[in-house]
């Protein structure tokens, strides 16, 4: 017996002459044990009925049904069939019903990727939600890398949040809140007041953050390094994580995204400083695979997402897969 790759053996093909009408009309037959109930259940005309079951004799080899005065009688072999192709026929309508996600008792292990901020910021609001209406759910982040889109295909990564500019084709995007940068400084910094001056970010020494490679961070960077600012970069670090506790530490100062902002001056000795240029903001999206798109439990976890930061979302998506 031959076995396809994943260990299973490799069915016989079904006769070319075969559809679901035939075995509905031999279930109905079956059950009824009349030709004109079941023309009438399945909506047929008796001349219909008729070349149905010649069809069905000739595939199966067999009279199936015998004619009597009221109704047919089943051969032993339709008596054999009648419960497999019943069986068959409920499993065939399942699939064409939805399946659905039920977050309170159902389980599930979602894989999303987002960075070390995502995490600060997006996951305390998360867990505790999914505490109260998903208590089975598990969420596992996972760290973006370059083979962020292929992961997302492949079902490795079910979902990924943050900013990732445009990942490419088959992929559905969409925006959760704008975000823009902010400065810090330590509170009893000496030489700032606020507003903060242009002329203080070429003045005093700068900690840039942010992922290599990443465009928000580089884009914040071209314009503090460029002829309008000119500002001096004492320390670069890869975790815009990590700038709050040098700052908080140092008279050097940085720009960090808002909401790590709001969270890390509370805890800090930091104060909050508007850039006295324009830095670029950059949008904060969910990211799937079109294969997820339709996925009842990936359908509810974007949707929780959207609800817990509807504040900040844009009710059309950024961009969809074709």
């Amino acid at each position: 017996m031959h076995t396809a790759d994943n260990g299973r053996p490799i069915a016989k093909p079904l006769p070319r002459q075969l559809d679901a009408a035939l075995l509905e009309l031999f279930d109905c037959l079956h059950r009824t044990r009349n030709l004109s109930v079941a023309g009438a259940e399945l909506g047929l005309s008796q001349p219909t009925v008729s070349r149905a079951l010649a069809r069905l004799r000739v595939m199966y080899g067999d009279p199936l049904f015998i004619r009597r005065p009221r109704g047919v009688t089943p051969t032993p072999l339709a008596e054999q069939l009648g419960p497999v192709v019943a069986n068959a026929l409920d499993a065939l309508r399942a699939t064409f019903e939805r399946p659905r996600f039920d977050p309170g008792s159902e389980q599930r292990d979602f894989r999303v990727a987002m960075s070390d901020v995502g995490e600060r910021l997006f996951l305390p609001r998360l867990m505790q939600h999914l505490a109260t209406v998903a208590p089975k759910v598990q969420v596992r982040t996972v760290a973006s890398t370059e083979r962020l889109h292929e992961e997302l295909g492949t079902g490795r990564i079910h979902l990924a949040v943050g900013y990732f500019g445009n990942l490419g084709k088959q992929l559905h995007q969409r925006r959760l809140f704008r975000e823009n940068f902010v400065y810090v400084a330590r509170q009893a910094h000496g030489a700032i007041r606020a507003p903060l001056r242009r002329e203080q970010l070429r003045e005093i020494a700068h900690v840039i953050g942010g992922p290599e490679g990443m465009e928000h961070a580089r884009a914040v960077e071209r314009v503090l390094a460029g002829s309008r600012v000119k500002a001096r970069i004492a320390l670069r670090v890869h975790s815009f994580l990590c700038v709050a506790p040098v700052v908080a530490a140092t008279d050097l100062i940085g720009a960090i995204p808002s909401n790590l902002a709001a969270l890390v001056v509370g805890h800090m000795p930091l104060q909050r400083l508007e850039p006295p240029v324009q830095l670029p903001g950059f949008d904060i999206t969910m990211t799937w695979h079109r294969r997820y798109h339709d996925d009842p439990a990936s359908q509810w976890l974007r949707e929780t997402l959207l609800a817990l930061f509807k504040a900040g979302v844009d009710p059309h998506p950024l961009s969809a897969a074709p």
